[in-house]
């Protein structure tokens, strides 16, 4: 099961890590140059991978896993 976590491309794990902060998708793409269709790809691909029913689901996942760090 760690093999699929252990995927997650830095695109990934940069886009949950910046939702997990409460950014926007638009907040992101201003944020990062990286277009909008990229970090919806990168967003349902790491749900995907991190076998999550919604976005919600995938960032406290990649907080317990510690592939992003918890929001304090």
């Amino acid at each position: 099961m760690t093999d699929a976590f252990d995927r997650l491309t830095p695109l990934e794990l940069r886009c949950l890590a910046l939702a997990a902060l409460g950014r926007t998708r638009h907040d992101m793409m201003l944020e990062t140059d990286i277009p909008i269709d990229r970090i919806d790809g990168a967003l349902a691909e790491a749900t995907r991978k991190l076998k999550a029913g919604n976005l919600a689901e995938a960032i406290c996942r990649a907080v317990r896993l510690k592939l992003i760090h918890s929001i304090q």
